[in-house]
């Protein structure tokens, strides 16, 4: 829908949607059972002999490793709504403002790797994902699509500056200073965009609710002995004999600093860091070297208990919170100077990053990644900039 206000500003909205199909994936029907899915189904100790490194496989447990089968069984949907506000150039001024709010969903098409893989039964306990192919890969591998920000606005400008003869300013200037003042355009572009953040599909709900805080807690990381700043995004996992520690014997820092005293981590894993960590030792405690990771024990049918590493389906996959809006401004000063009737110039002096805003930390262009957190802590770093410094470019262009 388009509707015009005046001779030169127009508003528009529209919806769009789309569905492809056929997308590309991966069925791995001959992987090996995870060590923890095999001990737990079978009670047995993991297969010795002449077929060791295959007896473990779905689909043969003789001859094959790996097997898989390229197939065209992945889909994708999207819709959202763009809005759209145009003004002509008229009277020195022309701008666009674009927004554009998008949900994407999508299994296959990622190469080798996640929503086009289909995994067999055997990656899971058993009754955790469907037998039937198409419901488990659409159960594993149908989701959003976060590389797609959810919410884009981007905008453009150009401005005559109101210096010069006939101006505003300056308006009756002489030949000579108007070749200085007059003449000069200002034009811009700028976009916002979201992000995501992406629960870790390794670790567990504590109960404790997870909360986005944003910016509202300014903290350190001062685990290296050097403290870096950032900020506490959310309250992923910090090991709590790391939460605002201090050295005993030199009195520095050696932990998260500025961690709020309402903090309660809204995950973590399987066998998590004791307070007292610092105190223990290997020689005392068995699980000393397995904190910190998803380390379980099974009994076998021989009575003997093995330990291994959880595997099978993870209850915070395809979980998804709100992370750093990511913006950025590039601008251009110019102007065009008539030599002859033949011959002109143009001079530029173009800005990149014109504010010089440092953007989020690790945040590269659009579409490729997502802002990188300390580990699970739920830390964002602002040691580094996502954005380049700012730049200046000057050319000097002859027409003729």
């Amino acid at each position: 829908m388009e509707k015009q206000f005046s001779n030169n500003m127009v508003v528009r909205a529209g919806y769009f949607g789309n569905h492809s199909s056929r997308l590309e994936q991966l069925y791995q029907f001959n992987s090996p059972t995870p060590d923890y899915i095999w001990f737990s189904t079978t009670q047995q100790p993991l297969p010795t002999g002449e077929y060791a490194n295959v007896a473990r496989n779905f689909f043969d447990q003789s001859s094959f490793g790996t097997i898989e089968r390229w197939q065209n069984t992945g889909w994708g949907n999207a819709n959202g709504i763009q809005l759209e506000m145009e003004r002509r150039f008229s009277k020195g001024i022309a701008f666009q403002l674009f927004y554009v709010m998008t949900n994407a969903l999508m299994a296959g098409d990622n190469g080798y790797q996640t929503t086009s893989v289909i995994p067999e039964v055997n990656q899971f306990m058993p009754g955790q994902v469907p037998t039937d192919l198409d419901e488990r890969n659409k159960l594993l591998n149908y989701q959003r699509d976060i590389a797609i920000p959810h919410h884009r606005v981007r905008w453009n400008w150009l401005v005559d500056i109101p210096v010069g003869k006939g101006k505003p300013i300056l308006g009756n200037a002489n030949k000579l200073l108007n070749g200085f003042v007059g003449g000069w355009q200002l034009a811009g572009l700028g976009s916002l965009q979201s992000t995501y953040l992406t629960l870790p599909a390794n670790m567990f709900p504590t109960g404790n609710k997870i909360e986005v805080y944003g910016y509202k807690y300014p903290i350190e990381d001062c685990t290296s002995g050097t403290c870096y700043p950032g900020y506490l995004w959310y309250n992923g996992y910090i090991p709590s004999y790391l939460i605002n520690s201090v050295d005993p014997r030199t009195g520095k820092p050696n932990g998260y600093m500025g961690v709020p005293d309402n903090y309660k981590p809204g995950v973590q894993p399987l066998l998590p860091y004791p307070d007292d960590f610092r105190s223990r030792s290997a020689a005392t405690d068995p699980n000393y070297n397995f904190y910190g990771t998803n380390t379980t024990y099974v009994q076998l049918a021989n009575g003997t208990n093995q330990r291994t590493t959880l595997a099978g389906l993870f209850p915070l996959r395809q979980q998804y919170l709100p992370s750093v809006l990511q913006w950025g401004l590039d601008a251009s000063l110019f102007k065009n100077i008539p030599v002859t009737e033949r011959f002109s110039m143009r001079f530029n002096a173009d800005f990149f990053n014109v504010l010089n805003h440092p953007g989020n930390p690790n945040m590269p262009a659009f579409g490729t990644t997502l802002p990188s957190l300390v580990g699970n802590t739920g830390m964002l770093p602002t040691r580094n900039s996502g954005n380049n410094a700012r730049t200046l470019q000057l050319t000097l262009r002859l027409t003729f």
